[in-house]
């Protein structure tokens, strides 16, 4: 045991909450820097990364846009006559077609983060976005040219693939490129992204009503096109992160990127140095390339579980029930549905103002605090909810409706944002790409699991819960919030260095934000 080891020991037995940390010098002021650098001046120095994490977000827009493009298709008219049958007066898809469009797109998910966790890995992010605009191009053409429900299946299953790329790519490279003091504002963009989606396959919908027969539905798969197109043409300019060069082996090259990335003062060597160090203790101790594997092995595990349950927890809030259902609950309270449709889309707004509040809080609350205290509230309102499910009057409908709105809210300014950044801070970094396509994948099972239940749980000539499945989302975040209490760690203004370093000395989740670190200058 050399004598810096013995010092941490010695250190920890007289003060518990304190630990010592040897790095090189380069290292030591680089962080000292970043800890004090204001974040006017962060945006000031990297702002050109800034930009390049403001098209890894611009990637996950499709993912917000086609999830919800994917289901509002169901909703016209002309799309139901050339893909259902008569029933009623009018057309309609069936039941099981519907489920088997959304599993296909969410197997396409579950599909996609997997394979990019293997790509990634040993060809980078360019070429996973490249292959993920190739299906794409290929799957909206398939959507665009269906003619019956099967060749639609098919095309919701190829575009899938990319979706689950895109989400698994974007927030561990802001993460990576971001400057400390508003890494998790910067991360959470993730989120934005996907409700900026949201909104604008709302307003495409909109417009496109105005078209006759098949161009009503058509025009919203074409728009992906226009993504694809903006992406491709700026893909060839792509500067890799610096931490996957690095962990290749390809030293000058990420010299390269992080002076590309940053303004001419910038400390070049310190950044190089970090990331080297940050790489060092994982690449000693496996010599072999990162696996899923590696994510489950003994001093991972706890990392891991942080990454994929912070995605479960956000899918188990219930937001494929209230962002999925809010305008029939509108409709029961006497909306027509195209007023109704309006107000689900000034709802899609009032989610992006949220999102925008999630940016502030979880730089001012940390990443615990803004989950924890997010979660929770989460949890009051949906029993609120529950309970006015109870009372049969359209004033109690109204009712669920303001506490829907209220959670919309609630829910982007919180959990939708921040568990982002958890996901992209909490793995080490040899393992973070793997860790964030293990959450996509959760991502893609959990929102299965939700969505083939809520229709028989809520429809009335199945369970005929309707509003009182609020109980059982509150039900889980009760047991969320504990979970979150006890495992989920405060990674707010502390570098990837200093979270390995918490992290390999068995630091309790509950004990990162109150732990000093001191740092011992080899």
């Amino acid at each position: 045991m050399d004598e810096k080891h013995t010092n941490s020991v010695h250190m920890e037995e007289e003060r518990p909450h304190e630990h010592a940390m040897a790095v090189s010098k380069a290292v030591a002021n680089y962080e000292e820097a970043q800890h004090a650098q204001t974040k006017v001046a962060a945006v000031k120095e990297n702002w050109k990364g800034m930009l390049w994490c403001a098209y890894m977000f611009f990637i996950c827009v499709m993912f917000g846009y086609d999830s919800l493009a994917g289901n509002i298709v169901i909703s016209i008219t002309q799309f139901r006559e050339d893909f259902g049958y008569p029933y009623d007066g009018g057309y309609v898809v069936s039941a099981d077609w519907q489920l088997a469009f959304q599993a296909a797109t969410l197997g396409g998910l579950v599909i996609g983060g997997w394979v990019t966790g293997l790509v990634v890995n040993r060809w980078g992010r360019q070429v996973c976005v490249l292959g993920g605009y190739m299906l794409t191009i290929g799957g909206v053409f398939l959507q665009y040219f269906s003619r019956n429900t099967a060749d639609y299946f098919g095309a919701k299953l190829l575009t899938g693939i990319p979706l689950g790329c895109f989400v698994t790519i974007a927030p561990t490279y802001a993460s990576e490129i971001s400057p400390l003091v508003i890494r998790g504002s910067i991360t959470a963009g993730t989120n934005f992204a996907i409700v900026l989606g949201q909104l604008l396959g709302y307003g495409v919908t909109r417009q496109a009503s105005f078209l006759e027969g098949a161009m009503q539905y058509k025009v919203i798969f074409a728009v992906q096109w226009g993504f694809a197109g903006v992406g491709l043409a700026i893909l060839p300019f792509f500067p890799e992160s610096p931490y996957w060069l690095v962990a290749h082996g390809r030293i000058e090259k990420a010299r390269h990127n992080i002076v590309r990335l940053h303004n001419a003062d910038y400390d070049v060597d310190g950044h190089l140095a970090e990331i080297s160090e940050a790489l060092a203790k994982d690449r000693s101790e496996n010599e072999e390339q990162a696996s899923f594997a590696d994510c489950f092995k003994r001093d991972h595990w706890q990392r891991t579980l942080a990454c994929v349950s912070i995605i479960f927890i956000q899918n188990a809030c219930g937001n494929s029930w209230v962002i999925g259902y809010m305008s029939y609950f509108m409709q029961l309270g006497g909306l027509s549905t195209a007023k109704a449709f309006d107000a689900s889309v000034g709802m899609s707004g009032v989610m992006v103002v949220g999102n925008l509040c999630g940016t502030w809080l979880v730089e001012q609350f940390g990443r615990r605090g803004t989950a924890l205290y997010g979660t929770a509230t989460l949890c009051v309102t949906l029993f609120l909810i529950g309970i006015l499910a109870c009372i049969n009057s359209s004033g109690a409908i109204w009712g669920q409706v303001a506490f829907m709105g209220v959670w919309s809210f609630v829910y982007q300014a919180s959990i939708g944002s921040v568990a982002w950044p958890i996901i992209s801070e909490n793995p080490s970094s040899r393992l973070r790409v793997q860790c964030q396509a293990l959450a996509t994948i959760m991502n893609g099972l959990s929102a299965c699991i939700w969505g083939f239940a809520l229709p028989y749980a809520i429809n009335p000539d199945q369970g005929n819960l309707g509003g009182k499945i609020a109980f059982v989302f509150g039900a889980v975040l009760v047991f969320a919030v504990v979970y979150i209490f006890f495992q989920v760690p405060e990674t707010k203004g502390r570098t990837y260095v200093e979270i390995d370093e918490l992290y390999n000395n068995g630091v309790s989740p509950r004990k990162f934000k109150e732990t000093n670190l001191v740092s011992i200058v080899q």
